[in-house]
C-alpha cells in the first residue's frame, strides 16, 4: 500500500510541475517545449490518471488553438 501511495504522491508532483512548465512555455510561444514537458511525463508516469492528464494536454497542444 505504501508503494501505491508513493506512486500517487510522486506522480502528482511530477504532473503538477510539468503542467506549470508546459503552460509557461506555451504562453511564451514555445509549443515544442510545452509538448516535451508532457512527453517527459509520459515516459515515466505509471499512474493511469496522470498519464491520461498528460495525454489530454498533449492532444490539446497538437490541435488548433482555442478560439477566444
Amino acid at each position: 500500500m505504501r508503494m501505491i501511495l508513493s506512486r500517487f504522491r510522486e506522480g502528482k508532483k511530477r504532473i503538477t510541475r510539468a503542467l506549470f512548465r508546459m503552460t509557461s512555455l506555451r504562453d511564451a510561444g514555445n509549443l515544442d517545449g510545452a509538448r516535451q514537458q508532457m512527453r517527459d511525463v509520459l515516459a515515466v508516469e505509471v499512474v493511469p490518471l496522470y498519464r491520461e492528464m498528460a495525454e489530454e494536454q498533449l492532444r490539446g497542444l497538437d490541435g488548433p488553438p482555442p478560439e477566444s
